[in-house]
């Protein structure tokens, strides 16, 4: 199971650059450290959001990410 902030679900709401299955993927092969790192070489690459229109360069990006151990 996993909760994403707005900041951090942008790869795939804003920036289309993954879609959902491919985020599952990504936070159960590499944890949710490189699913925040992917959203901020996003946004690097657009700081004045000309690609990708959004009201700020950077936004908060949180994850919260459980897996079933049993």
């Amino acid at each position: 199971m996993a909760l994403l902030s707005d900041g951090a679900s942008r790869l795939v709401d804003l920036f289309g650059l993954a879609d959902w299955p491919e985020i599952v993927a990504l936070l159960g092969d590499a944890g949710p450290a490189e699913v925040i790192r992917r959203v901020r070489a996003a946004e690097d690459g657009d700081p004045r959001g000309a690609r990708w229109t959004r009201g700020k360069a950077h936004d908060d990006a949180t994850i919260a990410y459980c897996v079933d151990l049993t």
